[in-house]
């Protein structure tokens, strides 16, 4: 599959070994993808002189056609090796380690499972983590990304075959970010290991800057891909998130109208305006409100049959329901602009917590 650069579907019962030959097969393929470079190199410094007589080296590899090899050794196709779960893929690297072939890997994971910065770690919701964290980094605050520069070149990093756990053993030992050294161990690595999802959802491809241009793909236990897909192309949300989202408005709505109100006492005794950290007007922030409360209205106007089946509309059906709220093509973007900015004031915000997973989860539905 890989010389003719077509797409090819193996199977075989379980236990027969299919990893190490997905494994094997394509690593030695890289290989010799390597050695075609090389025989050309070597040839056009020779100028068609031979260099082992006994071993022409038009037979040093014929991994790719003369048009297809590309003049860098850096230039070589990359692996990607994707299966359904972390544990699944730390099998996968396991059997690596016990074959002969010693790449340069990378295994991609989330924050969640990555993340050693105690003050994250600590952050109830998964969107809670991943403000923080982009704050910190943002402000250079968290010295474990401040350390992965530095660390992404040691040897022991480099050059080692680590799976999740050996990540974040690691990143604890050298005090690097095992997220970001992930993502910085990538740009050299040889094979990529990462569950479907990231490889199926465009907005992970994105996050994880993942070119998927001239690679070469493996997709382990291929079967749960159409369901994954089904997955990621879905999204539910609940009465608890739109009263959740409710709730984190109405207390950025009291919070500003507080700064307008003393802002107005200190304008007439000529003192300092207040400034909430928030730049948004109150009016503006009451049309989001609007908004949530519109789409609640939408929902609950949707007819379910007595007996509890539920019902299926068309694809274009949510567009319709959502248009009913004021959500649109064209006021997604200003739309996902003031939810952005409110996320963050209510991240920073010091005192009583604020629970918002629903505006987070409204978000990730409207992006």
């Amino acid at each position: 599959s890989s010389i003719k650069k077509v797409n090819g579907i193996l199977e075989s019962p379980t236990g027969t070994g299919k990893t190490l030959c997905l494994l094997c097969s394509t690593l030695a393929w890289r290989e010799h993808f390597k050695d075609t470079i090389s025989a050309r190199k070597i040839a056009q410094c020779m100028n068609g002189v031979e260099l082992f007589p006994e071993r022409p080296m038009s037979s040093w590899g014929n991994a790719a056609t003369d048009a297809d090899i590309p003049t860098y050794y850096t230039d070589v196709p990359k692996i990607i090796y994707a299966s359904r779960t972390h544990s699944q893929l730390t099998q996968v690297i396991n059997e690596l380690k016990n074959t002969v072939y010693r790449p340069k890997i990378c295994v991609l994971g989330s924050r969640e499972q990555l993340c050693i910065n105690p003050e994250v770690k600590r952050q109830e919701s998964n969107h809670m983590q991943i403000y923080m964290c982009r704050m910190k980094v943002m402000a250079r605050a968290c010295h474990f990304y401040n350390n992965v520069e530095e660390k992404s070149t040691e040897k022991e990093l480099v050059e080692s075959i680590m799976d999740i756990e050996d990540l974040v053993k690691n990143g604890n030992k050298h005090r690097a970010c095992p997220y970001y050294l992930s993502r910085s161990l990538k740009q050299q690595a040889d094979i990529i290991f990462m569950p479907y999802n990231y490889l199926l959802d465009s907005k992970s491809r994105q996050a994880h800057n993942l070119d998927l241009k001239g690679t070469v793909v493996i997709l382990d236990e291929a079967h749960n891909v159409e369901k994954l897909c089904e997955e990621s192309s879905s999204f539910d949300l609940t009465p608890y998130d739109l009263a959740s989202a409710m709730d984190a408005i109405n207390v950025v709505l009291e919070e500003q109208a507080k700064v307008v109100q003393q802002n107005e006492i200190n304008a007439e005794f000529n003192m300092e305006l207040a400034n909430s950290g928030l730049n948004m007007e109150l009016e503006d922030i009451a049309k989001i409100k609007k908004i949530l409360l519109q789409l609640e209205s939408a929902i609950d106007a949707v007819e379910l049959p007595p007996n509890d089946s539920g019902v299926t509309k068309g694809g274009s059906y949510i567009f319709d329901l959502f248009a009913e709220a004021q959500i649109t093509f064209q006021t997604k973007s200003s739309l996902l602009e003031s939810l952005e900015q409110i996320l963050q004031f209510l991240s920073g915000r010091t005192g009583i917590f604020v629970n918002t997973s629903g505006l987070h989860k409204l978000s990730d539905i409207i992006q």
